[in-house]
């Protein structure tokens, strides 16, 4: 039987690695496109030389790796700005998801994937998993986590897709939500209620 390829999204900051966390906690492969896509831009690597000849040096700190903040900066300066990173770094990120895929020998594999939506990947997937969150408590999050202030948090918030498009670009895939807006404790039961349920699909 073929592994089933559970995708995990939602906005940002709204939760997904806590979900991951406790996936993985419990035994579940999990892998992280967010992981994958640092490990495409290590010094020497193509995609970071494909940045530099597209960005400069100024994309770099002292010790030549990626400077991630300066990247973010350029994703969010302009469209085509976002295009290009994506074109260089998208197809070395999901060549390398789906090597770790085939290297796996368990029942169900779950690739947490913020972009699922707005790149319209679900065809790579069989299920879905979105963790969600209301706005304020997002934006508190982000701006704690990035250490950034509110009018950058809005501005990455307000560059994803709304919850609303996420559901319906996922809707020829099940979907199962977990809403993050109690704390850890209510995370982790969820959590923990949906890993029994697909153990046993």
């Amino acid at each position: 039987m073929s592994i089933i390829k559970i995708a995990l999204t939602g906005g940002i900051a709204c939760g997904k690695s806590k979900v991951s966390q406790i996936l993985s906690g419990l035994g579940v492969n999990v892998i992280s496109l967010d992981e994958l896509a640092r490990q495409v831009v290590k010094p020497s690597t193509l995609g970071l030389k494909e940045l530099i000849k597209h960005f400069g040096d100024g994309i770099l700190n002292t010790d030549k790796s990626l400077n991630r903040a300066a990247l973010r900066r350029l994703l969010l300066e302009s469209k085509s700005n976002q295009q290009l990173i994506e074109a260089v770094l998208h197809p070395k990120i999901l060549m390398r998801m789906q090597t770790e895929i085939k290297k796996l020998k368990t029942k169900l594999v779950v690739v947490e994937i913020p972009l699922l939506a707005e790149k319209n990947l679900t065809h790579l997937f069989d299920r879905v998993i979105i963790v969600e969150c209301h706005e304020e408590q997002q934006l508190k999050r982000l701006i704690v986590r990035d250490n950034i202030n509110s009018k950058e948090a809005k501005s990455m918030v307000f560059a994803q897709i709304t919850h609303s498009l996420r559901l319906e670009l996922c809707e020829k895939l099940p979907i199962d939500i977990i809403e993050n807006n109690l704390g850890i404790d209510n995370l982790t039961q969820k959590t923990n209620q949906l890993y029994k349920k697909l153990i046993n699909l």
